[in-house]
């Protein structure tokens, strides 16, 4: 690739990200307007993101399980910002929640396979993807 090919390339890229930034910021406005404060508008957010269909049926690299939410859904904003389809799932456990970070969901568990050894290549000194797990949750 010559250089001008290149730059033309970056540029193009550069466009796409100040679209997709526009649009996030002009939804961001919507919402607000429409629910009134910006703790809503993280709220919705976070509550339309973090969490997979609850009858998805299906497979899951599990990366951590903690008690601490804000800690849980801080792991799952980094995976997510680098691309992965990342949520958090709670549950009780002799009453105590906790919350299991996960990627996924996958229907096939190769292609969960295949994910996390492309995770344990891409980030090899990551605690959390070096104890993760393919999961199955048949619910």
């Amino acid at each position: 690739m010559n250089n001008k090919t290149g730059l033309k390339q970056s540029g193009n890229i550069s466009k796409v990200l100040l679209v997709l930034i526009i649009a996030g910021l002009s939804f961001g406005t919507y919402v607000i307007n429409k629910k009134g404060s910006i703790n809503q508008l993280t709220s919705f957010l976070s509550n339309t993101v973090a969490q997979p269909k609850s009858d998805f049926k299906g497979y899951g690299i599990q990366l951590v399980a903690t008690a601490q939410l804000d800690r849980a859904k801080n792991i799952m904003n980094d995976f997510a910002r680098d691309g992965y389809s990342a949520y958090v799932l709670s549950s009780k456990h002799q009453g105590r929640t906790y919350y299991k970070v996960r990627l996924g969901p996958y229907h096939h568990k190769p292609e969960a396979i295949a994910i996390k050894d492309k995770v344990i290549r891409r980030y090899p000194n990551n605690p959390y993807v070096k104890s993760s797990l393919v999961i199955y949750k048949p619910n």
